[in-house]
């Protein structure tokens, strides 16, 4: 599950588009190219609607001059959690306008000044993010993410996370829940009854029922910190480069970006 968004081509606005084989066809009021309700639901109607958009209405596929997958959503919760580090006040536009579902848009002139803000960040000082790395490997196994409070692993009973303070297990059918075990370098070794032995380097321990930490399909990490590592703007791009294109075919075509 993630983030895409599209900006209509002009065909139907300029006259271009072959005829609709069922209607009437207009904009609703987010901007969207759409079958018009009539006398009641009408599935073959819809099909046809669509069916057109998808194949026979003019050159671009669905009527979309630029479509985009832009992330998951914890790749735009990261963004967006970058944009607030480097100053929420310089990209007003960008923090009010990406969305928390898929739903909604930015109208033509929100995405002009998204534009603006968007060259502004690639020249921002991104700030260092906190992460939980893999000592063997140094790969990533997950980034703090504020708008989660960190937690990246759920269970039965319990949930999982990194945050500034360090790796942590919570058991949640406490009141109020509880710690059961935070470090920032640990250990973890699964028992043969499928508990995890956790031990910190600072003494803390812990034998959780839980999952161990890692990829399902990969050999479990035995050796985990949290560290924290430099970014910069470029490592936002798989984002922010998408996102540009959108906001550039809006401003071309005076339609908005349509989430999806």
């Amino acid at each position: 599950m993630g983030l895409d968004a599209f900006v209509h081509c002009r065909c139907w606005q300029d006259g271009l588009a072959a005829p609709c084989p069922v209607g009437p066809v207009g904009y609703d009021e987010e901007g969207r190219l759409t079958l018009l309700p009539g006398d009641g639901y009408d599935a073959a109607a819809e099909n046809a609607f669509y069916a057109w958009m998808a194949e026979n209405a003019c050159p671009h596929r669905h009527m979309e001059l630029v479509s985009e997958g832009l992330a998951n959503w914890t790749g735009v919760r990261m963004f967006q959690q970058a944009l607030r580090a480097a100053g929420a006040d310089r990209f007003p536009t960008l923090v009010a306008g990406l969305p928390d579902g898929n739903d909604g848009g930015l109208t033509v002139e929100q995405a002009a000044t998204a534009l603006a803000e968007l060259d502004a960040f690639r020249e921002s000082r991104i700030a260092d993010e906190t992460a939980l790395v893999d000592e063997a490997t140094g790969e990533v196994v997950m980034q703090y993410i504020e708008d989660y409070h960190g937690i990246f692993m759920h269970g039965s009973g319990w949930h999982a996370g990194v945050d500034p303070a360090g790796f942590f297990v919570v058991d949640t059918v406490a009141q109020p829940p509880s710690t059961l075990f935070r470090a920032t370098r640990f250990t973890q070794r699964v028992r043969p009854d499928g508990r995890v032995d956790l031990v910190g380097d600072d003494g803390t321990r812990a034998t959780v029922t839980m999952r161990p930490v890692g990829e399902h399909d990969s050999p479990r990490p035995e050796r985990l910190a949290v560290v924290t590592r430099p970014r910069c703007a470029d490592d936002y791009a798989y984002l922010v480069e998408p996102l540009r294109r959108l906001c550039a075919a809006s401003v071309a075509t005076g339609n908005p970006v349509m989430w999806c």
